[in-house]
């Protein structure tokens, strides 16, 4: 390979790779509906999939043998190396990202659609570098007529893989976070990550085989369709159940804190809390709106005349510390643990201001 077919490939396969990912993401984020995450996370999961989960995977691989294609190497070899092993290395590697994230910024990741977001930003980073590589070795084996197929069946048409497989293993720990039982949590988890292995073994066993009978090759799309259904499933179930929370748990505050109007609008897409008005009217009622994170130190002195740390909140509102307590976060109490609600809980600081906890 030439250095200027060298130079063309490297910023041609970056492109190929990084467009149809960037529009991707794009579609996850806006699933998102009532609660933004913090860019910083968003970006550390993405990098998490693109540079440690790359190398922890090969480590693996390398550790148990995994070959590659290689002549004299068995069809029974590698079709068992790509469908067994290879998940099991990649979706683990990629589930450590999440698990820190869990473990860390459980404040953040309290929900299912949040799972799912940084499991598939994940999965993107790791497809990113990915496609890099198999990229780049289709244009040195082949020239740039394979490297074309391979950026179609990559990119196009296999683009969603890594993103829907450790979508799985997102949306369990996800869910993890409303159960409160800790066995029930590590179950969840698990489940989750069996999950994303079996249907990333299911696509690699289907390409595995291909080479034998091109059924291989429809096992595997009809196999990643079928796990992109269901992702698709489970994001329209959550948002449904989030919608259900805000309906109920803002009721209380029609001819309050909001309007009628407001009440049905903050229901739907285009409703979403987006002026500054109506957010900062729920920024003690409403945990979906990423608007109550910061509730005021209530040890601080309770004003009832037009707090200045909640603009919007009607004077009187609060009568104790305690009235923020149960304020500053009201979900059902099933929802979540590490949220507020009147039934009782204490108020920690943590570096986003105070809490309910």
């Amino acid at each position: 390979m030439t250095p200027s077919t060298l130079a063309f490939g490297l910023f041609f396969s970056f492109l190929a790779t990084a467009a149809p990912t960037a529009l991707w993401i794009g579609i996850a984020w806006r699933c998102d509906r009532y609660e933004r995450e913090p860019a910083p996370l968003l970006i550390a999961s993405f990098l998490w999939g693109a540079i440690p989960a790359v190398i922890l995977a090969l480590v693996f691989e390398t550790l148990f043998g995994i070959e590659g294609d290689g002549a004299g190497a068995s069809l029974a070899r590698e079709v068992a190396a790509a469908s067994a092993i290879a998940p099991v290395a990649e979706e683990l590697a990629k589930a450590a990202g999440l698990l820190l994230i869990w473990l860390i910024w459980r404040i953040e990741y309290d929900g299912v659609l949040d799972g799912i977001l940084y499991g598939a930003l994940v999965g993107f980073g790791f497809a990113v570098t990915e496609n890099l590589f198999y990229f780049m070795a289709a244009l040195g084996e082949g020239g740039w007529g394979q490297w074309g197929v391979t950026v179609f069946l990559r990119s196009v048409v296999f683009g969603l893989n890594h993103a829907f497989f450790t979508a799985f293993t997102g949306a369990a720990l996800g869910a993890a976070h409303l159960i409160r039982s800790r066995l029930g949590r590590w179950l969840a988890a698990a489940l989750g990550l069996g999950a994303a292995i079996v249907a990333h073994g299911v696509h690699n066993f289907g390409v595995s085989v291909t080479s034998v009978s091109i059924l291989g090759l429809g096992l595997s799309l009809i196999g990643d369709a079928g796990g992109v259904l269901l992702v698709v499933l489970i994001i329209w179930l959550a948002q449904r159940q989030e919608q259900r929370w805000l309906r109920i748990e803002l009721a209380d505050e029609v001819g309050k804190l909001l309007e009628p109007a407001e009440h049905q609008a903050l229901q739907t897409v285009k409703g979403r809390p987006r002026r500054p008005r109506i957010s900062r009217k729920l920024r003690l009622s409403w945990p979906f709106a990423n608007t109550g994170r910061a509730c005021a130190d209530p040890m601080s002195g309770l004003s009832r005349k037009s707090p200045s740390w909640a603009p919007g909140l009607r004077p009187g509102a609060l009568n104790s510390a305690s009235d923020l307590t149960a304020q500053c976060m009201r979900v059902p109490p099933a929802a979540s643990e590490s949220l507020c609600y009147p039934t009782g809980a204490k108020v920690v600081y943590l570096k986003t201001g105070w809490r309910c906890r």
